[in-house]
């Protein structure tokens, strides 16, 4: 009996640590809604003394889903506070920055985080000559 005992408690100390730990993930936590070659959509939840450390992030649509307030810290830069309302859309250029919930209640918001750009020849396909103009090359007279 004593040995089961024992054999569950150690197998179930590794998963008990791994849940304590204090170490923020790389990135925001929260759910990946869509994310191909050019954009990735994330709902994002920083809980109350959430800390993520500095990151290299692309230009971000933000979009509030909750009233609240984050601390940016940027290296070599003095750190600000972006406060929003519900509802509230906003633009985060590309930089490196720590990020931090300082409040008391827990921040969500939708985060379109802009990664490239459409390759040029499906960008421009529709808008472009057509065959208004005749065909290349064509001789006048």
């Amino acid at each position: 009996m004593k040995l089961h005992v024992l054999a569950l408690a150690l197998t179930l100390l590794p998963a008990a640590s791994v849940l304590a730990q204090d170490s923020p993930p790389a990135r925001a936590p929260g759910a990946s809604l869509l994310e191909n070659e050019q954009i990735r959509v994330r709902e994002v939840r920083f809980a109350p003394g959430a800390k993520l450390p500095a990151t290299a992030r692309p230009n971000t649509f933000f979009y509030a889903l909750t009233d609240g307030a984050l601390v940016f810290s940027a290296p070599g830069r003095k750190e600000y506070e972006l406060t929003f309302k519900a509802g509230e859309a906003l633009w985060l250029p590309s930089q490196e920055t720590a990020t931090a919930n300082e409040g008391s209640k827990e921040v969500r918001a939708l985060m379109v985080e802009i990664k490239a750009r459409a390759p040029a020849g499906k960008a421009g396909k529709k808008g472009g000559k057509g065959k208004k103009g005749g065909k290349k090359g064509a001789a006048k007279g």
